[in-house]
């Protein structure tokens, strides 16, 4: 019988040790790769901005012609006229007298008669202040009429806001469908008497010149496309019906004024006010909140012989710090410190603070990634 002896060699064992370091070497080198990988991924950087809202005034000057004129420049027309108006001032007295609130109501008849009313009817308001009719009225079948009435009584008993009345003169029933309203002060029921003062008058010229503005403006009607209409007074006689130094209640001031009319169109002035606003800002930082109100117009010049004027337009808004804006994009903010972020954020303008965080805490400056970088712009009034 033969038998065969197998002998299985192993490996040295210095080969086996060199594969074992080989394996630990790729390994720790992967992990390092690792840490490497999660070191850059976790970094990141999130900047807080505080921006305050600040005026910015614009104030322009705008031509007016009949046809456009390039630039700075509006279609519209300049015209005059004659506008004639009557005021009633009071002078700054210092004794009060009682007297008879005086005013007017509007009478309404919703029944399908007509219906008389005498002299000296009562109306009576909810709060139970008494008025009487000045003179005899029929209020028309479903219909109204206008009509003088007076307080019953003296005093600043009469001097009353609009209000409703109740005829009590009338049946429950009737007083439901015949009523009246007013939708002006009652006024007159303590009236101021003093001497009239130089002072008084030139105060009282002044009011009547605006007045005479405002009058002549809710007379004249649009002229075409045009939406807007400037009023200037150029002229202007005024007499007074008392004289310096008489005791009065009251007086008046009556006369004629020349009155300068321009039209434009609102929205062709603004569309030029924009344009020069969005040429004003700073487009790479700044950004308009609001606009505030309508723009102030006034009247600078004008020619009526070339039909042309030239107006001062003034126009408040609001503008802040964009949060959108190219100086805040995060490339900005590559590989700098904590302390050189702040240099630059507070050298933008607008900006009333800023927070700088970075993660990892011992992080010493931004990331080069643009979504590792967050840019957070809050508004404060």
């Amino acid at each position: 019988m033969i038998t065969h002896r197998v002998t299985t060699k192993l490996a040295p064992e210095p080969t086996v040790r060199f594969y074992r370091t080989i394996a630990v070497s790729f390994l720790i080198i992967t992990l390092a790769l690792f840490g490497v990988i999660i070191f850059f991924t976790s970094k990141k950087a999130t900047i807080v901005v505080v921006a305050k809202t600040d005026n910015k005034n614009i104030n322009l000057d705008i031509n007016l012609a009949q046809q456009k004129m390039g630039g700075l420049s509006v279609v519209g027309v300049v015209t005059t006229t004659k506008f004639k108006l009557t005021q009633k001032y009071f002078p700054t007295g210092n004794k009060t007298i009682d007297g008879l609130a005086v005013g007017s109501v509007v009478l309404y008849n919703e029944t399908g008669a007509a219906q008389p009313l005498v002299k000296t009817t009562r109306l009576l308001t909810p709060a139970g202040v008494l008025f009487r009719l000045t003179d005899r009225v029929v209020v028309p079948a479903r219909g109204q009429i206008i009509a003088s009435v007076y307080a019953d009584k003296p005093g600043a008993y009469g001097n009353i806001g609009p209000s409703k009345f109740i005829i009590p003169g009338l049946n429950e029933e009737k007083q439901k469908v015949i009523y009246a309203s007013s939708t002006k002060d009652m006024a007159g029921g303590v009236r101021t008497t003093g001497v009239l003062t130089a002072e008084d008058l030139k105060a009282a010229e002044s009011d009547y010149i605006e007045k005479v503005k405002q009058a002549a403006g809710d007379s004249l009607a649009q002229i075409a496309s045009f939406n807007q209409k400037l009023v200037f007074v150029s002229e202007h006689g005024v007499n007074a019906d008392r004289q310096v130094g008489e005791e009065i209640t009251e007086f008046s001031l009556a006369g004629e004024s020349t009155v300068i009319v321009v039209y434009y169109n609102g929205d062709e002035l603004k569309s030029v006010l924009g344009k020069e606003l969005s040429s004003r800002i700073d487009a790479s930082m700044e950004k308009v909140l609001s606009v505030s109100k309508e723009p102030q117009v006034s009247l600078g010049s004008y020619d009526l012989n070339k039909q042309q004027a030239r107006l001062s337009v003034y126009q408040d808004v609001l503008v802040t710090l964009d949060s959108n804006a190219d100086k805040l994009a995060a490339f900005n903010f590559f590989g700098k410190s904590k302390d050189e972020i702040e240099r630059y954020v507070f050298g933008l303008g607008h900006v009333v603070g800023v927070d700088v965080k970075f993660s990892p805490s011992w992080m010493r400056s931004a990331p080069a990634v643009a979504d590792r970088v967050q840019v957070i712009v809050k508004n404060v009034q």
